[in-house]
């Protein structure tokens, strides 16, 4: 059974450095303080990750694809993918193949019917309005394509590259031929995932505030879309 694995965490959390190496450090010394804190708590939780489901001591060394996505030099690691909103904080490891991850905190955006309009299909669109919550499914959209671009290496400024039918949980995308979009509700959170379709099982994680650690946690209820 292919497996990955989803960590949750805050930007409060109790993040140890200590696997990160010191030249990765020191590329986050120009960033503005909200941009450093996200970079090392990220960085942070990654190597943690990797001691934890990898035996690595610490962070180990990484490339940048064509595409602009970051990924480790040793093949037999996991694919990873980071992302945040605010202070929640999440990591996917998918040791099957390409990955990525979303996560929003589902909040009031203005004029999000205009942004909808200009990014989402006819189709999305009206079923975003016929919603008894209108801004929760426009995270819900929203937060699919962030995830599926990840996976793919691809901008915000891609979402034209996909095509959700939300009605029906099915999506019509570029190179979707492997790929499955699960996305859940968590409280005021949004999460949505894009993996591998031999991927049947996400194990959920939590940082423990007081010792870094992870804590497993029952699954979430996941929706997911298959490719049309």
């Amino acid at each position: 059974m292919n497996r990955a694995q989803l960590i949750t965490a805050s930007l409060d959390d109790n993040f140890s450095l200590s696997r990160v190496p010191a030249q990765w450090l020191m590329k986050s010394e120009g960033m503005n303080p909200a941009r450093r804190q996200q970079w090392c708590a990220g960085r942070a939780l990654l190597a943690e990750a990797l001691s934890v489901f990898s035996g690595c001591d610490n962070l180990p060394a990484m490339q940048i694809s064509a595409q602009g996505k970051p990924y480790f030099a040793d093949a037999s690691l996991p694919h990873f993918s980071l992302s945040h909103s605010k202070h929640h904080l999440q990591l996917l490891l998918c040791p099957a193949g390409e990955g990525g991850g979303d996560v929003e905190q589902i909040r009031p955006r203005r004029r999000y019917l205009d942004v909808a309009r200009a990014a989402f299909s006819d189709i999305e669109c009206q079923w975003l309005v016929e919603q008894a919550d209108p801004q929760t499914a426009f995270w819900q959209l929203w937060c699919l394509r962030e995830a599926w671009l990840k996976q793919q290496g691809g901008s915000v400024w891609q979402m034209g590259r996909i095509r959700l039918e939300p009605g029906h949980q099915r999506f019509t995308a570029e190179s979707s031929a492997d790929c499955r979009l699960w996305f859940a509700a968590d409280g005021n959170v949004m999460r949505a995932l894009a993996l591998p379709a031999g991927v049947s099982e996400v194990e959920e994680y939590k940082v423990d505030a007081a010792s870094g650690g992870f804590l497993r946690q029952v699954s979430l209820p996941w929706t997911r879309f298959s490719p049309s």
